[in-house]
């Protein structure tokens, strides 16, 4: 074993990857693992993405190839296959990277914003949101007093609604 595998081990994908998906879904990432898998090795290589890409009559430079391996916190194993899928299909940053965003307006680190100052960032600041969006995100919104519990939103974000 070199060093370079082990300073690759040392990066773990959350435990609860398997909880982001139905039974069902975990199986057809299996598969399709399985078939990206070319050399059945457990791991998904430079050598496999090229000849996926290959089979459907493209030709990626290895730099492309090299750049799509670089996504895995490791080795990409079927775990760590999971976790990207999970991240992207899931379309969110890591919970930290979240909770940070949320504490760079929080300056008293209370874990709560303002109800009406994070609707109007929302609706006029970068990506602004439209009035139904905003709907549809509150109603998800864990809202006490007018005040956002951003780090309770966060674990919704990421996580879903716990059910009581």
């Amino acid at each position: 074993k070199s060093k370079k595998d082990d300073h690759k081990r040392a990066q773990r994908a959350p435990s609860n990857v398997f909880a982001m998906f139905r039974q069902s879904q975990v199986q057809e990432f299996k598969e399709a693992f399985t078939m990206i898998d070319q050399d059945r090795d457990g791991l998904i290589g430079e050598g496999d993405l090229a000849a996926i890409y290959q089979q459907i009559g493209l030709n990626p430079e290895p730099k492309q190839l090299q750049a799509m391996l670089k996504e895995a916190p490791g080795q990409l194993n079927f775990t760590h296959f999971l976790t990207l899928f999970g991240e992207k299909m899931h379309g969110t940053d890591p919970e930290a990277t979240l909770r940070d965003s949320f504490k760079m307006f929080d300056p008293e680190g209370t874990g709560k914003l303002s109800e009406e100052y994070v609707k109007d960032l929302l609706m006029n600041v970068g990506d602004q949101f439209s009035k139904d969006e905003i709907k549809q995100v509150w109603k998800e919104a864990p809202i006490e007093g007018g005040q956002l519990d951003y780090l309770k939103f966060v674990q919704i974000i990421k996580r879903g609604k716990e059910e009581e």
